[in-house]
């Protein structure tokens, strides 16, 4: 079961939605236009299909989902569903769908509507993004009960399903019923439910705009007028674009932002950075020696995480990082107790410890200061693959690079392309990578990284997930223990079960906080989130995210 722990003490939330819909008071003021601006790069090709991998950033502004699953803290909202419940074991999920919400060419919208979206994925698997309909979902069937209530049966209980279901963007039957193929449909004529209206996409300069939908379902919102994406070539060129004034709003990384954002108008412009996941250091156990779990802490020990911290993100994310992936939000509902004094100790820089724990196990420096293992032989120079343009883990693997000659180990940083990246974690190709950890809960974590029918066993074969190819029968028991229960006991003591074997075997090793990057400016507009009002995660427009949606619906004039 998802944590609906609440976002903020001193905010009130709408109580017929849920922690996402903050209650701004009667006083709120309407109108205006926010711009909103990213470095997503121009010219992208029109698509405003909302069940393609790749649409326009404007389309989660017209197109719903059941529910808003907060990805930081777990935070449930409820948009187009408005109840849901597992019965009969867990073997079946019951929704119940709001009345009285239209389709915005006025038709009115209904269980069948969310029916026939799930059942057009499994007709189309290539738009099944999230594996809703995969073999190892269990979902068997998607059915409509009267008008309000939708049942989704299973063949085995898979409780962590109902967040991929809960996210999935929902389409018009009445329209998509007549489209021949739905996969390669681009919808020049979008009809949705959301708060916003298709206005227009220029794709030589990048801007996408939506308008209010004044007949949106949800009293009061959104309270903007219109919204404007600026997709800028780079991150630099959209960062410009707030620097002159010309948007209120970025989501992007910029270095130093505190001095190059901050310092330059401290009572407008606001940085907020969220822990929203955690960036680690993948090791391929199946390599030699990542083989070996006491090198793989060696490594771990060997690395200033705050060095990591400051250099990357300036000290925005925070430094309470956990070896075990947990992000700061959830380590108070998830994180062992117990493990809190292990954590601590396997998480100090201490490159002294960790060349007595090389040495252990037989790895000690020669007089030219590298590491020779058991076999008497050097090691050669081991490579780090990081994807090119990725600023910030360029930066985490240079500064790490150095770090590692400390204990002797001579690490190459190899950019690479994101296509030729994913390939090698994929094939198991690669020796060490910088990748990210996240998701609603620990479970989502666990789950892709050590689920054994996510993996694979030769290195050659392509794993889904699992890149670190290390995989535990106890972790794959307490992944199945926590995925049959609602019982939040039970829940919790399969993670503590896992996060002990984390920190035993260290398949991975945490780095830091993966952060939001949003930039706002507030001499016109207030509404948007902060640490105290941690109502949404990212900001961020991508396929399978509402974060940016949401603070659509909250953010208004001042």
């Amino acid at each position: 079961m998802l944590s609906l722990s609440i976002f903020a003490a001193g905010y009130s939330y709408m109580q017929e939605y849920g922690p996402a819909i903050v209650n701004w008071g009667s006083n709120v003021k309407y109108g205006g236009t926010l711009v909103l601006a990213e470095g997503q790069g121009t010219e992208m090709p029109y698509n405003l299909n909302p069940l393609s991998p790749f649409p326009l950033q404007i389309t989660p502004l017209i197109y719903e989902p059941l529910f808003y699953v907060n990805t930081a803290n777990g935070a449930v909202t409820g948009l187009l569903g408005t109840k849901y419940e597992w019965t009969d074991n867990n073997l079946e999920l019951v929704v119940t769908t709001r009345s009285g919400v239209k389709w915005s060419d006025g038709k009115s919208f209904s269980a069948a509507d969310v029916v026939f979206t799930f059942n057009l994925l499994k007709k189309y698997p290539s738009l099944d993004s999230s594996g809703i309909w995969s073999k190892v979902s269990g979902l068997q069937s998607v059915q409509a009960s009267g008008t309000n209530t939708v049942i989704f049966k299973f063949s085995k209980p898979n409780v962590p399903q109902f967040f991929y279901i809960a996210m999935q963007p929902i389409v018009p039957a009445h329209i998509w019923e007549n489209v021949k193929d739905p996969a390669t449909y681009t919808n020049p004529n979008p009809v949705g439910t959301g708060a916003f209206l298709f206005k227009s996409y220029t794709p030589s300069n990048g801007d996408e705009v939506v308008v209010k939908n004044p007949d949106y379902w949800m009293k009061g919102r959104p309270y903007i007028d219109e919204l404007v994406i600026k997709s800028m070539l780079t991150n630099q060129s959209a960062f410009l674009e707030l620097l002159k004034g010309n948007a209120q709003w970025g989501e992007f990384y910029a270095p130093d932002p505190q001095t190059t954002w901050i310092a330059k108008d401290p009572q407008h412009n606001q940085i907020w950075w969220p822990a929203e996941g955690a960036n680690a250091l993948f090791f391929n156990t199946q390599v030699y020696p990542f083989n070996n779990a006491t090198f793989r802490k060696a490594i771990s020990l060997a690395i200033n995480k705050k060095d990591l911290e400051d250099k990357a993100y300036f000290g925005a994310g925070g430094y309470n990082v956990n070896p075990t992936g947990i992000i700061p939000s959830q380590q108070s509902e998830w994180l062992d107790p117990t493990l809190t004094e292990l954590a601590s100790s396997l998480n100090t820089y201490n490159p002294q410890e960790a060349q007595q724990m090389l040495a252990s196990i037989g790895f000690v420096k020669n007089s030219a200061g590298q590491l020779v293992g058991p076999d008497g032989n050097a090691l050669p120079s081991l490579k780090l693959s990081v994807v090119s343009g990725w600023t910030d883990f360029i930066t985490i693997a240079n500064v790490m690079s150095l770090e590692l000659q400390k204990i002797g180990l001579n690490v190459v940083v190899d950019q690479e392309t994101y296509n030729s990246f994913i390939s090698s974690l994929m094939s198991g190709t690669y020796q060490m990578a910088l990748w990210g950890l996240n998701g609603p809960a620990p479970y989502y974590i666990y789950y892709d990284e050590f689920n054994p029918t996510l993996s694979a066993t030769k290195i050659g074969e392509t794993a889904r997930a699992g890149y670190t190819r290390y995989t535990n029968p106890l972790i794959t028991a307490a992944l199945s223990t926590y995925a049959q229960t609602t019982d939040l006991r039970l829940q919790k003591q399969a993670m503590y079960t896992i996060e002990r074997i984390i920190l035993e075997e260290m398949p991975f090793v945490t780095l830091t906080n993966s952060t939001g990057f949003q930039f706002f400016n507030t001499k016109e507009f207030t509404g948007f989130p902060a640490n105290d009002n941690f109502y949404s995660a990212s900001g961020s427009l991508e396929p399978g995210s509402y974060d940016g949606y949401i603070e659509a619906l909250n953010i208004h004039l001042k």
